[in-house]
């Protein structure tokens, strides 16, 4: 497992560089910069927690980032079944698919396939299938 890292301050006014103990933690810290421009070295270090410790097991566990709300695995699940294909207009019609307890789903399928870090006003999903 990656070890917790330690944070240095800069220079500069509240910044907060993370250092890292080997060119691996490093690397992969800058790689997930592409998909969460706000990473910080708690953030980092929550997800590590999860067992996410290289790129390999980012790019099979990271799914999405979305702001947190009320209900938000909802608003997860809903989008993942139309990223899916679960809900093209020629499958199922909006009467049915309005209708549709997102939470439920999420509550009862998908919750157990998943693993969420709620941080900063964000959620982040993760496959637990990494």
């Amino acid at each position: 497992m990656t070890s917790s890292l330690s944070a240095k301050v800069d220079s500069r006014p509240s910044e907060v560089i993370p250092t890292f103990r080997d060119k691996r933690d490093h690397e992969f810290y800058e790689y997930i910069l592409n998909d969460i421009p706000d990473l910080d070295l708690e953030l980092f270090n929550l997800i590590n927690s999860l067992g996410i410790e290289n790129v390999d097991q980012w790019e099979d566990a990271y799914v999405l980032s979305m702001p947190s709300a009320w209900h938000v695995e909802a608003q997860f699940t809903e989008q993942l079944m139309d990223d899916l294909g679960y809900l093209c207009e020629t499958d199922l019609p909006n009467f049915i698919t309005n209708h549709i307890d997102w939470q439920t789903v999420w509550d009862c399928e998908l919750r157990h396939d998943y693993s969420t870090i709620e941080y900063d006003g964000v959620t982040h999903f993760f496959s637990r299938h990494f």
